[in-house]
Protein backbone atom coordinates (compact mmCIF):
# COMPACT_ATOMS: atom_id res chain seq x y z
CA UNK A 1 0.00 0.00 0.00
CA UNK A 2 2.72 2.44 0.74
CA UNK A 3 4.35 1.58 -2.58
CA UNK A 4 1.33 2.83 -4.24
CA UNK A 5 0.66 5.95 -2.58
CA UNK A 6 4.35 6.47 -2.90
CA UNK A 7 3.72 5.93 -7.05
CA UNK A 8 0.48 8.28 -7.02
CA UNK A 9 2.58 11.08 -5.46
CA UNK A 10 5.10 10.60 -8.22
CA UNK A 11 2.49 10.38 -10.80
CA UNK A 12 0.45 13.30 -9.15
CA UNK A 13 3.84 15.70 -8.63
CA UNK A 14 4.30 15.42 -12.42
CA UNK A 15 0.70 16.24 -13.44
CA UNK A 16 -0.23 19.78 -14.55
CA UNK A 17 -3.09 19.49 -12.22
CA UNK A 18 -1.93 18.79 -9.26
CA UNK A 19 1.63 19.62 -9.56
CA UNK A 20 1.16 23.19 -7.20
CA UNK A 21 -0.22 21.04 -3.92
CA UNK A 22 2.17 20.27 -0.80
CA UNK A 23 2.83 16.83 0.01
CA UNK A 24 0.31 16.45 2.54
CA UNK A 25 -2.31 18.30 -0.15
CA UNK A 26 -1.45 15.31 -2.06
CA UNK A 27 -1.80 12.41 0.71
CA UNK A 28 -5.26 14.08 0.97
CA UNK A 29 -5.95 13.32 -2.48
CA UNK A 30 -5.28 10.17 -2.87
CA UNK A 31 -6.98 9.54 0.09
CA UNK A 32 -9.70 10.12 -1.78
CA UNK A 33 -8.82 7.79 -5.21
CA UNK A 34 -9.18 3.91 -5.98
CA UNK A 35 -7.35 2.44 -8.26
CA UNK A 36 -7.42 0.46 -11.14
CA UNK A 37 -5.72 -2.11 -14.21
CA UNK A 38 -6.78 -2.15 -17.56
CA UNK A 39 -5.43 -4.46 -20.10
CA UNK A 40 -4.69 -3.84 -23.44
CA UNK A 41 -7.80 -2.88 -25.56
CA UNK A 42 -10.09 -2.57 -22.84
CA UNK A 43 -12.37 0.25 -23.39
CA UNK A 44 -13.47 2.10 -19.73
CA UNK A 45 -15.09 5.16 -21.46
CA UNK A 46 -18.07 5.39 -23.84
CA UNK A 47 -18.82 7.75 -25.69
CA UNK A 48 -22.51 8.78 -24.90
CA UNK A 49 -23.15 7.28 -21.89
CA UNK A 50 -23.04 9.07 -18.18
CA UNK A 51 -19.78 9.34 -16.32
CA UNK A 52 -19.52 9.46 -12.53
CA UNK A 53 -15.95 9.71 -12.38
CA UNK A 54 -12.75 11.29 -13.01
CA UNK A 55 -9.63 9.03 -14.64
CA UNK A 56 -5.62 10.12 -14.11
CA UNK A 57 -3.46 7.78 -15.43
CA UNK A 58 -0.42 6.31 -13.51
CA UNK A 59 1.23 4.34 -15.61
CA UNK A 60 0.40 3.33 -19.49
CA UNK A 61 -1.54 4.96 -22.42
CA UNK A 62 -4.52 5.21 -23.46
CA UNK A 63 -6.46 6.23 -26.74
CA UNK A 64 -9.38 9.39 -26.87
CA UNK A 65 -11.68 8.46 -30.23
CA UNK A 66 -14.95 9.36 -31.55
CA UNK A 67 -16.79 7.42 -34.25
CA UNK A 68 -18.00 9.75 -37.41
CA UNK A 69 -20.70 9.42 -39.22
CA UNK A 70 -19.29 6.51 -41.44
CA UNK A 71 -18.67 4.12 -38.66
CA UNK A 72 -14.71 5.37 -38.58
CA UNK A 73 -13.15 5.52 -35.27
CA UNK A 74 -11.05 9.18 -35.06
CA UNK A 75 -8.61 8.85 -32.47
CA UNK A 76 -8.75 12.66 -30.84
CA UNK A 77 -5.60 12.15 -28.87
CA UNK A 78 -3.14 10.18 -26.66
CA UNK A 79 -2.68 10.68 -23.31
CA UNK A 80 0.30 8.85 -20.77
CA UNK A 81 1.06 9.41 -17.30
CA UNK A 82 -0.01 12.29 -15.15
CA UNK A 83 -2.37 13.03 -17.70
CA UNK A 84 -6.32 12.84 -16.73
CA UNK A 85 -10.18 12.31 -18.59
CA UNK A 86 -13.44 12.42 -17.95
CA UNK A 87 -13.95 15.60 -15.55
CA UNK A 88 -15.95 17.13 -18.17
CA UNK A 89 -18.92 15.46 -17.64
CA UNK A 90 -18.34 16.03 -13.91
CA UNK A 91 -18.47 19.46 -14.01
CA UNK A 92 -21.61 20.24 -16.74
CA UNK A 93 -23.56 16.86 -15.85
CA UNK A 94 -23.12 15.93 -19.99
CA UNK A 95 -22.65 12.49 -21.02
CA UNK A 96 -19.17 11.69 -22.12
CA UNK A 97 -18.35 13.50 -25.43
CA UNK A 98 -15.48 10.53 -26.39
CA UNK A 99 -14.45 7.21 -25.81
CA UNK A 100 -11.62 6.25 -24.01
CA UNK A 101 -9.45 2.90 -24.59
CA UNK A 102 -6.17 1.34 -23.03
CA UNK A 103 -3.52 1.20 -25.43
CA UNK A 104 -1.17 -1.43 -23.29
CA UNK A 105 -1.87 -2.73 -20.00
CA UNK A 106 -2.91 0.84 -17.91
CA UNK A 107 -3.18 1.19 -14.20
CA UNK A 108 -6.07 4.46 -13.56
CA UNK A 109 -6.33 6.57 -10.31
CA UNK A 110 -10.54 6.96 -10.31
CA UNK A 111 -12.05 10.04 -8.41
CA UNK A 112 -15.63 9.64 -7.59
CA UNK A 113 -17.77 12.58 -8.49
CA UNK A 114 -18.51 13.46 -4.91
CA UNK A 115 -14.40 13.35 -3.98
CA UNK A 116 -13.83 14.97 -7.19
CA UNK A 117 -16.08 17.99 -5.98
CA UNK A 118 -14.98 17.97 -2.33
CA UNK A 119 -11.43 18.38 -3.93
CA UNK A 120 -11.99 21.29 -5.91
CA UNK A 121 -14.31 23.29 -3.09
CA UNK A 122 -11.10 22.37 -0.31
CA UNK A 123 -8.33 22.67 -2.73
CA UNK A 124 -8.32 26.21 -4.39
CA UNK A 125 -4.82 25.49 -5.96
CA UNK A 126 -6.73 22.13 -7.64
CA UNK A 127 -9.06 24.45 -8.82
CA UNK A 128 -6.63 26.61 -10.23
CA UNK A 129 -4.72 23.73 -11.89
CA UNK A 130 -8.01 22.59 -13.41
CA UNK A 131 -8.75 25.65 -15.04
CA UNK A 132 -5.49 26.11 -16.77
CA UNK A 133 -5.93 22.26 -18.18
CA UNK A 134 -9.55 23.42 -19.43
CA UNK A 135 -7.98 26.65 -21.23
CA UNK A 136 -5.49 23.79 -22.54
CA UNK A 137 -7.86 21.90 -23.48
CA UNK A 138 -9.75 24.58 -25.57
CA UNK A 139 -6.50 25.49 -27.21
CA UNK A 140 -6.26 21.59 -28.25
CA UNK A 141 -9.34 21.86 -29.67
CA UNK A 142 -8.93 24.48 -31.71
CA UNK A 143 -5.72 23.23 -33.00
CA UNK A 144 -7.54 20.13 -34.38
CA UNK A 145 -10.26 21.96 -36.27
CA UNK A 146 -7.42 24.45 -37.66
CA UNK A 147 -5.51 20.82 -38.64
CA UNK A 148 -8.61 19.59 -40.36
CA UNK A 149 -8.77 22.56 -42.53
CA UNK A 150 -5.60 22.04 -44.31
CA UNK A 151 -5.04 19.38 -46.68
CA UNK A 152 -1.34 19.28 -47.06
CA UNK A 153 -0.12 16.96 -44.59
CA UNK A 154 3.21 18.52 -43.75
CA UNK A 155 0.83 21.50 -42.37
CA UNK A 156 -0.95 18.79 -40.38
CA UNK A 157 1.59 16.87 -39.48
CA UNK A 158 3.17 20.19 -38.11
CA UNK A 159 0.25 21.36 -36.32
CA UNK A 160 -0.49 18.26 -34.37
CA UNK A 161 3.36 17.88 -33.20
CA UNK A 162 3.45 21.30 -32.02
CA UNK A 163 0.63 20.59 -30.01
CA UNK A 164 2.14 17.52 -28.55
CA UNK A 165 5.30 19.31 -28.08
CA UNK A 166 3.46 22.19 -25.70
CA UNK A 167 2.23 18.99 -23.81
CA UNK A 168 4.91 16.41 -23.86
CA UNK A 169 8.46 18.51 -25.43
CA UNK A 170 11.10 18.53 -22.65
CA UNK A 171 14.62 20.37 -23.46
CA UNK A 172 17.48 18.64 -24.26
CA UNK A 173 19.99 21.01 -25.25
CA UNK A 174 18.99 22.83 -28.50
CA UNK A 175 16.43 20.28 -29.21
CA UNK A 176 13.38 19.27 -27.88
CA UNK A 177 12.15 15.58 -27.12
CA UNK A 178 8.79 14.48 -26.98
CA UNK A 179 7.98 12.38 -24.10
CA UNK A 180 5.41 10.52 -25.30
CA UNK A 181 6.24 7.55 -27.94
CA UNK A 182 3.95 8.12 -31.38
CA UNK A 183 4.10 5.63 -34.18
CA UNK A 184 3.31 6.22 -37.58
CA UNK A 185 0.03 4.53 -37.90
CA UNK A 186 -1.28 6.41 -34.26
CA UNK A 187 0.03 9.47 -36.02
CA UNK A 188 -1.82 9.02 -38.92
CA UNK A 189 -5.16 8.16 -37.07
CA UNK A 190 -4.94 11.72 -35.42
CA UNK A 191 -4.12 13.90 -38.23
CA UNK A 192 -6.56 11.89 -40.78
CA UNK A 193 -3.69 10.74 -43.23
CA UNK A 194 -2.94 7.46 -44.80
CA UNK A 195 0.06 6.18 -42.60
CA UNK A 196 2.67 5.74 -45.75
CA UNK A 197 2.16 9.76 -46.38
CA UNK A 198 3.03 10.17 -42.46
CA UNK A 199 6.15 7.65 -43.02
CA UNK A 200 7.10 9.76 -46.07
CA UNK A 201 6.64 13.04 -44.38
CA UNK A 202 8.47 12.21 -41.45
CA UNK A 203 11.42 10.85 -43.45
CA UNK A 204 11.65 14.37 -45.62
CA UNK A 205 11.85 15.60 -42.48
CA UNK A 206 14.83 13.62 -40.79
CA UNK A 207 16.27 14.44 -44.31
CA UNK A 208 16.25 18.29 -43.56
CA UNK A 209 17.55 18.24 -40.29
CA UNK A 210 14.32 19.23 -38.51
CA UNK A 211 14.15 15.71 -35.97
CA UNK A 212 15.47 12.27 -35.56
CA UNK A 213 14.53 9.47 -33.51
CA UNK A 214 16.31 8.60 -30.15
CA UNK A 215 17.25 5.09 -29.03
CA UNK A 216 13.74 5.09 -26.93
CA UNK A 217 11.99 5.79 -29.97
CA UNK A 218 10.82 8.91 -29.24
CA UNK A 219 10.88 12.08 -31.45
CA UNK A 220 13.84 14.60 -31.34
CA UNK A 221 12.91 18.40 -32.73
CA UNK A 222 16.08 20.41 -33.73
CA UNK A 223 15.86 24.10 -33.48
CA UNK A 224 15.22 24.45 -36.72
CA UNK A 225 11.97 22.81 -36.75
CA UNK A 226 11.23 24.99 -33.97
CA UNK A 227 11.98 28.19 -35.82
CA UNK A 228 9.65 26.65 -39.11
CA UNK A 229 6.76 25.99 -36.81
CA UNK A 230 6.87 27.79 -34.00
CA UNK A 231 5.32 26.60 -30.96
CA UNK A 232 2.83 28.82 -29.06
Amino acid sequence: MEKEANMLIGVLKHSPVFSNLSEDELLHVISRVHVREYDKNAKFMHEGDSNSFMYLIIYGRVKISLVNAEGKEMIIAIRQSGDYFGEMSLIDGKTNSASVCAMEKTMIAVIFKEDFCHLLNTQPKLLLGMMRELCFRLREANEIIERLSYNKAPQKLSLLFRNYINRYGRKDNDSIVLTIKLTHQEIADMSGLVRETVTATVNQWKNDGYLTTNADGLFCFSASFLENFPIL
